[in-house]
């Protein structure tokens, strides 16, 4: 059966589409218009390829290379400078977002890129970078759907939904990022008093260049239906669909983000009854999105679950001891685990060791940030403290004891070699690593001391492991205290302990859910998973305490059961200037309450 939409007007003329806000005409690096942004073709638009399933394949596989692009923002003027450290892609963001918690502090603040975001200072001066790059992804999407027709084929259909894939996870995480969330500072909150509950302006394959000059915040309960209704379409193209690599979409990615998009609404609407009664009030909003067809947030919980089960019963299974501590392989090369990644193949692709995953957080390399800056990325000593020793994780950061030792001990597989005059002049000696520093992102190939080779790697966009803690965070709230803990448990002891030794002590919902969410750090530590999951439960940031290995500098703390202000991502002030809808709805700095 042919699998048509019925959310989505049929568009005719590509021309009369308006498919970026109206900034990109004018950023400093932009010197096309939209109708010539980034395409895997200089010499083919959409337009040109959509009648060829070979050719629009090609277009497909930009929006996998947009995920890793460089220079989105500043332009390739600015390629080998700091501004270029603030603007690689997807993999950035990820990297950002990660700085911006509370379990990945660096050992030398000078050599620190994402300081602002870290530090928390000067917010307002860097968030065009995401911002205008999950909208450039989203303009590539745009530029595919609207050739979509009512004749296309299965096939055909299956490249649409695709593009579906990539746009419900810019808008996720646009969302995500700059809707405001109160943060418990009462000045700051009541700045924000009049946007509450607002996203990002939604700028769809149907938005004219006139719309776009004054396209307002859409509103949270609109944007959850427009990302299902994307997600739900992809879901019923690519039920079959059989690809050829892990980082192009199909059936199971859907799933995972579907899984992902429940378990935020379950959150929210729990918390928040109020926000649950508006989101039902516009279930029948006359926009073309579909309904989402909940009524609790129970309901959203067991959404969240069922589509978790459905990608860990489609084979997928956890990454192995060996596998995770692989000197060469190790978080570098897609396994049985990952669902989706992304993959650095040439070096035309990453150029430059401070803008690259590899090169910022891997300890091993000669080439990198930790050997050459001597900013090693590590994990909070709060969470190290949690991993007991029969939980073979804890090999991937060096033991306080261990730090400095002359012979690399044992327990840890690294490429890193017994100190002697030559290896300490080459910086390949175990001893430089301090204490708590990574071994667990490898450089590609293993390539300690090249840099080329070492930056080349896939990297994880989606676990499996993610969809095991969203089960037992959904067990947890529909079932109780005694059922997540036994699917806590369930998952360590059968995956992360050698001697089945893990047992969650917690006996009130508290205790548990800090627990779980200190064990999915650890499992997602330098991955970029929880930014989303201390956003929305509200989660307390916390570096300032007895024991910490934060940095001075780094030291911020903020309130329990609201969001930490710097989460906020602030919209770029030259958006204002380009869209007047935002003149009233931008949120506040929050730069002066982060302290």
């Amino acid at each position: 059966m042919k699998i048509t939409n019925k959310y989505i007007k049929g568009t005719k003329g590509f021309t009369k589409l308006f498919l970026l806000p109206t900034f990109f005409f004018l950023l400093p690096a932009a010197t096309t218009s939209c109708i010539d942004e980034e395409t895997p073709t200089q010499e083919a638009s959409a337009e040109q390829v959509a009648g060829s399933t070979a050719s629009f394949k090609m277009l497909i596989n930009g929006l996998s290379s947009k995920m890793i692009s460089q220079q989105n923002y500043y332009g390739e003027s600015y390629r080998g400078t700091w501004y270029a450290s603030q603007d690689w892609g997807y993999p950035c963001y990820m990297y950002v977002k990660e700085t911006m918690l509370d379990g990945f502090p660096t050992t030398d603040a000078s050599w620190n890129y994402q300081i602002y975001y870290e530090k928390a200072s000067n917010l307002t001066g860097y968030s065009g970078c995401p911002f205008y790059y999950y909208y450039g992804l989203i303009n590539n999407a745009n530029r595919i759907l609207a050739t979509l027709s009512d004749d296309a084929s299965d096939e055909m259909l299956q490249y649409y939904a695709m593009a579906r894939v990539y746009r419900a996870l810019a808008y996720s995480d646009l969302a995500m990022m700059f809707e405001f969330y109160k943060t418990g500072i009462a000045e700051l909150d009541a700045k924000a008093e009049k946007i509450l509950g607002l996203t990002v302006p939604l700028v769809t394959e149907e938005t004219t260049r006139e719309s776009g000059k004054n396209n307002p915040r859409a509103p949270f309960y609109t944007m959850y239906r427009y990302i299902l209704n994307d997600l739900t379409i992809a879901e019923a193209a690519l039920k079959n669909y059989s690809r050829s690599s892990k980082s192009e979409p199909n059936i199971d990615v859907v799933n995972g983000l579907l899984s992902r998009f429940w378990l935020n609404l379950a959150t929210r609407f729990r918390k928040y009854p109020d926000d649950l009664a508006k989101q039902l009030e516009h279930e029948g909003d006359n926009d073309g999105f579909t309904a989402l067809g909940i009524k609790t947030a129970e309901d959203c919980y067991r959404k969240a679950q069922d589509y978790a089960t459905k990608v860990i019963g489609a084979g997928y299974t956890p990454v192995t001891e060996s596998q995770w501590k692989d000197a060469k392989t190790g978080f570098n090369t897609e396994n049985q685990a990952w669902v989706w990644d992304m993959r650095y193949t040439s070096k035309e692709q990453v150029t430059d060791y401070w803008c690259s995953h590899i090169g910022l957080t891997a300890s091993e390399p000669t080439w990198g940030m930790a050997a050459y800056g001597g900013a090693y990325r590590c994990i909070a000593t709060k969470y190290y403290n949690r991993i007991k020793d029969g939980d073979w994780r804890k090999e991937s950061w060096i033991a306080l004891e261990d730090a400095g030792a002359a012979t690399p001990p044992e327990k840890y597989n690294t490429l890193l070699k017994e100190e002697t005059t030559a290896t300490k002049s080459e910086k390949t000696n175990f001893s430089r690593l301090p204490a708590y520093a990574n071994l667990k992102f490898r450089p590609g190939s293993g390539s300690i001391d090249d840099e080329q080779a070492g930056m080349l790697c896939d990297v994880p966009l989606l676990r499996v492991e993610e969809m095991y803690f969203n089960v037992i965070e959904c067990k947890f709230y529909l079932e109780g205290l005694a059922a997540g803990k036994q699917a806590l448990e369930s998952f360590l002891n059968t995956y992360r302990y050698t001697n089945s030794g893990y047992h969650c002590d917690a006996t009130y919902n508290a205790d548990f859910m800090y627990e779980m969410i200190a064990q999915k750090f650890i499992e997602f530590w330098g991955e970029g998973v929880l930014y989303n999951d201390f956003k929305r439960l509200r989660l307390a940031v916390i570096r300032d305490y007895v024991g910490s290995n934060y940095l001075e500098t780094y030291l911020l703390n903020s309130k329990d059961g609201y969001c930490a202000p710097w989460l906020n991502f602030y919209i770029p002030e030259t958006e204002r200037s380009f869209n007047s809808a935002l003149e009233n709805e931008m949120n506040p700095d929050p730069t002066p309450y982060c302290e």
